[in-house]
């Protein structure tokens, strides 16, 4: 991000928010050379706990505010975060307070009737917010962080990878267009879309392969220095076979891992060049893991 107190100021005030650690260190210390656009010396970090997951928040250059990076809706790559909350105290309402710059048009869109309204908006960083609004919540918190969204180009290529990566299938496929609710939320006239969703212990992944207009194909890696939301890190019992499983499977880590406050991490690159990452907890507190965190079965989710 751009000004990492901005950051902090503006989702403390719409999300139960934990700051659980601040600190800086070498840029060295916890990405390889090839991930990163050019050369840094000191970063500063923000672990965040929120209901759902943690959050960190990095800011590659403590002493300078960049500008805003806005990604467009189609992508590619990671494009949003979704936050849900209860109808009878949305999140939404406490973002624009806050200065959400609202991208979707007629918000919030009722998309189908079903008890879940939907709005997109861009954080100080240009990052797109999803806010769905619930009805019927499945939580009790005042907001929580459901998934996480990505545009890709090709949605077959994507979930064909994260079914090896994460063990198991999608939950969900859909194709859309002709939908008019669907063009507000993403301020696209005529949108034509491909999806695929999975759920893990805490959060869904979520992808969208835009076909009209086409997400553009990018097959290079992802800088994990831009502004806005670049990584996705998922917890393991175990890096070391879980690096191993990967590669029998042709997914291969980027460099060795990396020891950093007590984590073990091998980073990736998914088909799109989106950064993810397998880290184990070796000996950072436990309250710094999801542990507590596991509540969606993805059997049933």
């Amino acid at each position: 991000m751009s000004d990492i107190d901005q950051s902090i100021a503006f989702y403390q005030q719409a999300v139960p928010f934990e700051l659980v650690s601040r600190y800086q260190l070498a840029a060295s210390d916890v990405y390889h050379p090839e991930m990163t656009s050019k050369k840094y010396g000191n970063i500063e970090v923000a672990l965040i706990k929120t209901p759902t997951v943690f959050v960190k928040l990095v800011d590659f250059d403590p002493d300078t505010k960049a500008p805003p990076f806005v990604k467009p809706v189609i992508g590619p790559g990671y494009t949003h975060i979704c936050f849900q909350s209860p109808a009878t105290n949305p999140a939404l309402t406490k973002f624009e307070k806050k200065g959400l710059d609202m991208v979707s048009r007629n918000a919030p869109v009722d998309l189908g009737g079903y008890g879940v309204t939907y709005a997109y908006g861009r954080d100080p960083d240009g990052t797109i917010i999803e806010n769905e609004t619930v009805d019927r919540p499945r939580r009790q918190d005042s907001a929580w962080i459901t998934h996480i969204g990505g545009a890709t180009s090709d949605a077959d290529r994507i979930a064909d990878f994260y079914t090896k990566f994460i063990g198991y299938g999608p939950r969900r496929r859909g194709e859309y267009s002709n939908f008019p609710n669907m063009d507000n939320i993403v301020a696209i006239d005529g949108v034509a879309l491909r999806s695929a969703w999975f759920a893990v212990r805490n959060l869904e992944l979520e992808f969208w392969e835009f076909v009209q207009p086409a997400t553009p194909d990018r097959n290079e890696p992802a800088d994990v220095d831009q502004i806005g939301y670049s990584m996705t890190a998922f917890e393991v019992t175990d890096a070391d076979a879980e690096r191993d499983r990967l590669a029998r499977l042709g997914i291969k880590m980027v460099g060795p891992a990396k020891i950093s406050k007590g984590w073990k991490i091998y980073y990736a690159y998914d088909p799109d060049g989106n950064v993810i990452s397998v880290q184990e907890n070796v000996s950072a507190p436990k309250s710094e893991s999801i542990d507590d965190m596991m509540w969606i079965d993805p059997t049933t989710f």
